[in-house]
């Protein structure tokens, strides 16, 4: 049995060899490089931030069944880390090899976001374009974040295997695409609730594909209920602590407070009074919460925290919009999505590579995503599904603004840019042969 399984394995991968011989060799670089860093990172290499939180949630999902953050119960975080994270803790203990086995896992999944681009640009320009298209994944910073324990790297591999699944479902109008992109839709749901509006994105982009109608309803449907099934017990068990209708996180007011900082023109503290216009409300708000004797659970106080922080961004938001609108706009509009187009998530320099450099490409390759789009509206072709995977990237872009800025966030919408890049590519080079064309026939007819 054993040899009949390795003997089908063989042909499998010498199968998968001979039909992506290029794309293979990447894979096996970009495989290569997470491993060596894991070897010079170490396998307890920790920011000793929210990754070492999501490590000892792993392990008190594991003990208790409870998702917790930051060591409290917790509606902070989506379950997705607690759950995956915990289920390796329950295999393989809570030391080392727990570690190493979430660590191969997310060097795995790295390295597998890369095969859904190449997939993805494949199915509109060879397949030539699709590899280099993911030549940025072998950059340092992927080769970094690929190696920390964040919600990074799950995230970006679904949110991968959704859009490949969609622009499959519009070129095919299989099904089994539907069941790919459901399932790579509530997995990403499980680490991060921002995917929530994906599904807004692909009906319209379906619809202009002109995929059936009926079809796309009965699996709007299903996915739907695929939700709920996940929401319901997921708020009810919210509820339950914290006295609150929570269907996916809590907390998001405390980004949306931080990122009040960012920009120009924001209104100064000293300007303000939080005493009258956020403590006291929040005081009648969040009273029912506090007993008579004794003290507040700590999983409470922090809810509370966090909520307080929304209500300290919604006076900071109003009184900045009637202090200088203008200067709101262009911090939210500009500003903050500048910054995160711009600028990759790395922290700590492989190879001596630094940040900067890393920075440069970001640029660069922003604006090769420009030339795609102006190469497909020129020859009037693959617009859609360039729009679309724009309007995916940038309408996930605006929201990430809204809240706070942060690079980290924006890390995870970078496959989508570079599938946007594969298929400009080709569109490119499509466009400069035509071109050419019209030259030598310019020449041709003036002599």
């Amino acid at each position: 049995m054993v040899s009949k399984g390795l003997a089908g394995l063989g042909r499998a991968l010498r199968g998968f060899y001979s039909r992506h011989k290029l794309m293979s060799w990447l894979l096996l670089l970009l495989l290569a490089e997470r491993l060596w860093a894991l070897g010079w990172l170490g396998i307890t290499y920790s920011l000793n931030n929210d990754d070492f939180g999501y490590v000892v949630s792993g392990i008190n999902f594991a003990n208790t069944g409870t998702v917790t953050m930051h060591r409290v119960l917790s509606a902070q975080i989506m379950p997705g880390m607690p759950w995956l994270l915990g289920l390796l803790s329950f295999i393989f203990g809570e030391g080392r090899l727990y570690l190493l086995a979430a660590r191969l896992l997310w060097i795995g999944m790295g390295t597998a976001t890369a095969f859904f681009v190449y997939r993805s640009v494949s199915i509109y320009a060879p397949k030539w374009c699709g590899v280099l298209a993911c030549l940025p994944l072998a950059f340092p910073d992927f080769v970094w974040m690929d190696n920390l324990l964040l919600t990074e790297t799950p995230f970006m591999l679904f949110l991968t295997i959704c859009v490949y699944a969609t622009l499959q479902m519009a070129k095919t109008k299989e099904k089994k695409y539907f069941w790919l992109c459901l399932a790579g839709y509530m997995l990403a749901l499980m680490f991060k609730a921002n995917i929530a509006l994906y599904p807004l994105f692909a009906a319209a982009y379906l619809l202009l594909m002109r995929y059936p109608f009926k079809l796309l309803w009965r699996q709007g449907v299903t996915l739907a209920a695929a939700v709920l099934l996940f929401v319901v017990p997921w708020s009810i068990r919210n509820y339950v602590h914290f006295k609150a209708f929570v269907p996916l996180t809590y907390g998001a007011g405390n980004p949306l407070y931080i990122g009040t900082y960012q920009g120009e023109g924001w209104p100064e503290d000293s300007e303000l009074d939080y005493d009258e216009n956020v403590y006291r409300p929040a005081d009648e708000k969040f009273a029912h919460y506090y007993p008579a004797v004794g003290k507040i659970e700590p999983y409470l106080q922090r809810y509370i925290w966090l909520e307080i922080d929304g209500i300290k961004a919604h006076y900071r938001m109003a009184q900045w919009w009637q202090k200088d609108p203008g200067s709101m706009l262009k911090s939210y509009l500009w500003l903050k999505p500048v910054r995160m187009i711009n600028r990759c998530y790395y922290d700590k320099e492989l190879l001596g590579i630094s940040r900067q450099h890393v920075d440069v490409t970001r640029v660069v390759q922003f604006w090769c995503c420009v030339v795609a789009l102006g190469a497909a509206l020129l020859l009037r072709k693959r617009r859609r599904v360039l729009l679309f995977l724009s309007a995916v990237y940038m309408g996930n872009l605006l929201l990430y603004a809204l809240y706070f800025a942060y690079e980290r966030y924006a890390q995870s919408l970078y496959s989508v840019r570079l599938i946007v890049t594969g298929i400009g590519l080709a569109l490119v080079l499509e466009l400069l042969a035509k071109l050419r064309q019209k030259v030598v026939k310019s020449r041709d007819t003036t002599t």
